[in-house]
């Protein structure tokens, strides 16, 4: 397969739009067409939805694991053998990463902060789940993944890096709103089924597993806050209760100390580890990147 006719199907997933794409490679719509429409034509199937914005068929979705790792060898031999002309748009390899919320605003900074130095790659960070990255690692929509699953991705290693640790927190006066009458000392017990919980997607299984504990199946009301920022807020505001990264803790929430926030104690801690996962594929950039990863995660994982 031509290269460039790969480079130029990368490119567009990656775009969402085939003007957008021609233009990053500098070269005219109808000679990106072009390289599109050949592409296809020597596989003899579809590989790109002509819609806003761009998808890959089925049959994109299998090539393009294939095609991002050719590119990136190519970008990465050119390079290293000096092959590219100063100001050439080609001379920047792309990385991209999948990597959950969580870290992406916490621990994995280190690694935005180490790439600040780097003047021949450019980073192409997806948020996702950790539980779902896999699934961006396999379609080939990224090259590497903090991901909470130890067996590599078929073609990938996988490489430990620690473990976050998460506080289920509420406000004081929320837990007050939701107390049932205690058995001891005729205090209050946080009535959990009465209380409103935070998630921060469909998918976040955090909340869910702390309930499940405590032998809780269901709550009231779930907001859903789909920012770490937002999230934290809404915990420490009194929407409802959430898991809070560690890292992320206000200074007194842990030892019982904090005026406003506390800790549900029925429901303690919780833990995820992390693994770094990336293609077999070795390459000077993406191995820079998964060493920054693990110094990172040296510093801000458990």
């Amino acid at each position: 397969m031509n290269t460039e006719h790969l480079r130029a199907f990368v490119t567009a997933v990656d775009e969402g739009t085939f003007d957008a794409a021609a233009a990053l490679l500098r070269i005219s719509g109808s000679a990106f067409s072009q390289r599109i429409k050949a592409l296809e034509r020597e596989v003899g199937q579809v590989l790109l939805t002509r819609t806003v914005p761009v998808r890959a068929t089925t049959a994109g979705a299998d090539l393009l694991r294939t095609a991002r790792q050719i590119v990136l060898l190519e970008d990465d031999a050119r390079r290293r053998l000096g092959l590219r002309a100063a100001g050439d748009p080609q001379e920047i390899i792309t990385l991209s990463a999948a990597v959950n919320a969580d870290s992406l605003a916490t621990w994995f900074i280190g690694v935005l902060r180490e790439a600040a130095a780097w003047d021949d790659v450019e980073l192409h960070v997806v948020s996702e789940d950790q539980g779902h990255t896999q699934q961006l690692l396999r379609s080939g929509t990224v090259l590497a993944a903090v991901a909470e699953s130890p067996a590599p991705v078929s073609g990938c290693r996988s490489t430990r890096l620690g473990t976050m640790r998460y506080w289920p927190v509420a406000t004081r006066e929320l837990v007050d709103r939701s107390t049932s009458a205690g058995v001891s000392g005729g205090e209050g017990v946080a009535d959990l089924s009465r209380m409103p919980r935070l998630d921060f997607s469909v998918r976040d299984p955090l909340q869910r597993a702390g309930l499940s504990r405590v032998g809780v199946d269901r709550t009231p009301v779930t907001h859903l806050i789909p920012s770490v920022e937002a999230y934290n807020a809404s915990v420490f505001g009194g929407l409802g209760w959430g898991m809070i990264p560690e890292r992320m803790m206000p200074d007194g929430v842990v030892d019982g100390t904090h005026e406003e926030l506390t800790v549900l104690e029925e429901i303690g801690p919780a833990e995820s580890t992390l693994y770094w996962q990336r293609w077999t594929t070795a390459t000077p950039a993406l191995d820079r990147l998964t060493e920054a990863v693990r110094r990172a995660a040296d510093r801000g994982l458990r």
